[in-house]
């Protein structure tokens, strides 16, 4: 096992040197590009880029250079190693067609054997285009090759073993005059591109005075054991002049088989190289532009970038740095702010309201709980105004958990809070008017009813238990996520992530309001006396006409004016919905508790009823007038402060049609 760490440690470390030894080399040769730009070179293609290149992608040039040697290795095996059938205008025909409309081809040459073509002891016919003009000349008057071992693109290829060279058998029908002659057999040697050799970059000083790379093919023949001999090559140059160097991060997207430079650029960390295309065989081919998340220093600069060429020649790298943008900014042309700023001055009063609405509710409680007697007499048991306040004051805690930025525990609790309020608040009020919507039914319906605040609490409590589970799966899919958006100014800020989960309920809390609207209907004749019916109307229409427009404002236009503006409209709902509704139901009770009306009204029925204790009458005649009747019901309990008086008097209308008219609000009839 420490044989094994030993090795991979060491496997390590030599892949390791030999990643810097790479770039190394990649440097050094763009150091060396850019001193051959600046200074005069002496003359031949000694001048070479020690880097291995990728050469696929100019695999598509070199057929030319594989036709030619195909063709010539022919003329060879034909004439018994003699090229002397050929002219020299046919070999300068064929370097000069190899250049003709290839613009990505510099150069073409024939380089020969000794002996192969016996007017010239060495030849190299070369062609090659400049603006437009093909020229062509010997190359070998004024340059050795054959015994010149540092021409790597001819003894690469003669130094080479070419027994396994391949062979391609031809038949051929030749012609004599009208007649076909018999078909013949020929064995031919052919160049692949396999066969072929890449010369590594190099600038050809006092030839094309430019960058480029060969591709060399051989010529064979057979020599007199019948094996493959090599003599000579066929090439074509191609010009890297007009090949971009890329020297930008690697991209998969883009291929080139000069990627060898990609990684070599000098952009600051702050900074993303881009690639300026058309530059040429040449460093610094680079723009180096502000990263996401930065700004370019000049504001007023034309072009917002660093020079690549610019910043590889610098010594101090730090003056080409760009600016962080203000925070919330992905990305900015200036220290321009991204993030909306809350407005303390706009908010800190609305959350001042909430928060004495928040006190009064707490007021409405214990004036609920001390004057409960008073209250059970008016209203019967005082548990659902206490619902309604609890309900008032959870909706109201919904301004505390907006105020600051939103978060994921501030969403979660203020969806709780607000939609648990709000079904309690508004569930009582139209559980206690359908109490009283069946209390009322006409006389044709009239039975005897038993609904005591026990048995509304029953039907009330279902759906509480809905709405908790709702809101639980609710919390367990957004799990109080947070989504950006943005002002028409482009400022950003943090939202809850609300959407359809939200929609749904508020429909639902919309069908809640509209159920008491229609409860409200019902009990629309109720009689005068039971104002407190009257007031829950009231409260209902208000929270499904004031607060709905409300919340239509808040999605229409609320997100585009930014955070404090949904503030606001957030307390003005509650206002709607807590404070006006508890406003409706508590004033009037406060007020006839004040001027003790109900008491007096109270303590009138008790003094009849004291007369006429423990009986049961439904006399019609008991009155001093022919439409009135009374029917009165009392609980038996050792204290009189304990007792529960239930009175309701029917009224006979002229079409001789009874209704129920009681002179107690919320009655509860018990079961007789």
């Amino acid at each position: 096992m420490l044989v094994r760490l030993i090795l991979l440690m060491l496997l390590q470390t030599t892949i390791t040197l030999a990643g810097e030894s790479d770039k190394e080399a990649i440097q050094l040769a763009l150091e060396y590009v850019s001193r051959i730009e600046q200074s005069p070179c002496t003359g031949g293609t000694d001048e070479t880029l020690d880097l291995i290149f990728n050469h696929t992608v100019w695999e598509d040039f070199v057929s030319p250079a594989i036709l030619t040697s195909n063709f010539l290795t022919s003329i060879l095996l034909a004439n018994n190693g003699s090229l002397d059938s050929l002219t020299d205008e046919m070999f300068f025909s064929l370097v000069k067609s190899n250049v003709v409309g290839r613009t990505a081809v510099f150069g073409s040459g024939i380089a020969i054997e000794l002996g192969i073509y016996s007017k010239y002891s060495s030849f190299v016919p070369y062609a090659y285009h400049k603006n437009g003009i093909v020229f062509a000349h010997d190359v070998a008057l004024s340059y050795t090759y054959q015994d010149n071992n540092k021409t790597l693109w001819y003894h690469h290829l003669s130094n080479k073993n070419w027994e396994n060279a391949t062979r391609t058998v031809t038949k051929t029908k030749f012609r004599s005059g009208n007649i076909s002659l018999p078909e013949v057999e020929t064995v031919l040697l052919t160049a692949k591109i396999e066969d072929g050799h890449w010369t590594k970059p190099y600038f050809d000083c006092g030839g094309g005075d430019i960058w480029m790379v060969t591709f060399t093919s051989p010529l064979f023949s057979l020599d007199i054991t019948g094996q493959p001999k090599f003599q000579g090559i066929a090439s074509v140059d191609i010009e890297l002049t007009n090949i971009d160097i890329n020297q930008c991060d690697p991209d998969t997207r883009s291929y080139s088989a000069l990627d060898v430079f990609r990684g070599t650029h000098a952009c600051p960390e702050t900074t993303e190289c881009v690639f300026l295309k058309g530059q040429g065989f040449k460093r610094g081919a680079y723009q180096c532009v502000c990263s996401k998340g930065y700004y370019f220093p000049n504001v007023n600069a034309r072009v917002k970038a660093f020079e690549g060429l610019e910043v590889e020649n610098s010594t101090d790298t730090s003056q080409y740095k760009c600016l962080p943008c203000m925070e919330g900014c992905t990305e900015c042309v200036d220290d321009s702010p991204c993030l909306y700023q809350f407005m303390f001055a706009f908010r800190f009063p609305v959350l001042l309201v909430t928060l004495l609405t928040c006190i009064a509710i707490g007021s409405l409680s214990v004036i609920t709980v001390i004057f409960k007697n008073e209250l059970a007499i008016k209203t019967g048991s005082p548990i659902f105004l206490l619902l309604m306040c609890a309900g008032g004051t959870l909706v109201c805690c919904t301004g505390f958990f907006a105020y600051p930025k939103a978060s994921r525990i501030l969403c979660i609790s203020q969806k709780w809070v607000y939609h648990i309020g709000f079904n309690l608040m508004y569930g009582a009020l139209v559980i206690k008017t359908w109490r009283i919507a069946i209390i009322f039914r006409p006389a044709s319906k009239l039975q005897r009813v038993h609904l005591p605040d026990k048995e509304l609490l029953k039907r009330f409590l279902p759906p509480m238990c809905v709405v908790t589970m709702y809101l639980l799966a609710w919390s367990i899919s957004t799990k109080g996520t947070t989504e950006t958006l943005e002002t028409s100014n482009l400022l950003k800020y943090d939202v809850c992530l609300n959407r359809y989960w939200l929609y749904a309920i508020q429909c639902a809390e919309v069908c809640l309001l509209l159920a008491g609207c229609y409860m409200c209907y019902l009990v629309r004749k109720a009689p005068g006396h039971f104002n407190e019916s009257r007031y829950i109307t009231w409260a209902v229409y208000n929270g499904i006409i004031l607060g709905s427009f409300l919340l239509i404002l808040t999605h229409l236009i609320g997100n585009s004016y930014g955070p404090d503006l949904l503030y606001l409209l957030q307390g003005l709902q509650i206002q709607a919905f807590v404070t006006t509704t508890l406003m409706l139901i508590f004033i009037p009770k406060i007020l006839a508790l004040y001027r003790k009306e109900d008491i007096k009204k109270t303590n009138d029925t008790f003094k009849i009823t004291n007369d006429n204790k423990y009986l049961r009458t439904n006399d019609f005649g008991a009155t001093s007038t022919k439409s009135v009747g009374t029917q009165t019901y009392e609980n038996i309990s050792p204290h009189l402060k304990d007792k529960q008086l239930w009175t309701s008097l029917t009224k006979l209308s002229p079409r001789g049609n009874n209704r129920v008219e009681p002179i107690v609000d919320n009655l509860t009839l018990p079961t007789i």
